[in-house]
């Protein structure tokens, strides 16, 4: 079991039901993917945790290069990974996000991908990994 604790408004506590070893390396399969992308000199990881009625919702967002859009599905299949040509971006084995998923899915749980919109037109400010699973007001 994993729960949240709303310290600064009791209003926002909620528990997620699930194996709490399992969510946890979801996370750290996140971070790590993040950190993989981020930029060396003034990269960032954020994570945000929320609640939209009976949904927990954590957002894991860097301001990486982004993925690009005809491949944004396919980073979720196992042993699938996309470097830019060039960079040393993403040295991964293609293996956590297509375990993360799994993992959510099995909790009853959605994990998807988007990029986050740049200033300029085609232009993506990072990726960011949405995780939804369900939770219970405590």
């Amino acid at each position: 079991m994993l729960k949240v604790d709303g310290r600064a408004n009791p209003k926002s506590a909620f528990t997620v039901i699930g194996h709490d070893l399992r969510l946890g390396q979801v996370i750290t399969n996140l971070i790590e993917n993040a950190r993989s992308f981020v930029p060396e000199t003034g990269g960032r990881i954020t994570i945000r945790l929320g609640r939209r009625k009976s949904t927990v919702r954590i957002l894991i967002e860097d301001n990486g290069p982004g993925i690009r859009a005809e491949v944004i599905d396919r980073v979720f299949e196992r042993f699938y990974t996309d470097r830019p040509d060039g960079e040393d971006f993403g040295q991964n084995s293609g293996l956590g996000l297509s375990i993360s998923r799994q993992i959510i899915e099995a909790h009853g749980g959605h994990l998807t991908a988007e990029n986050i919109p740049g200033k300029e037109e085609g232009k993506w400010a990072g990726a960011r990994f949405i995780i939804e699973l369900p939770g219970e007001r405590t």
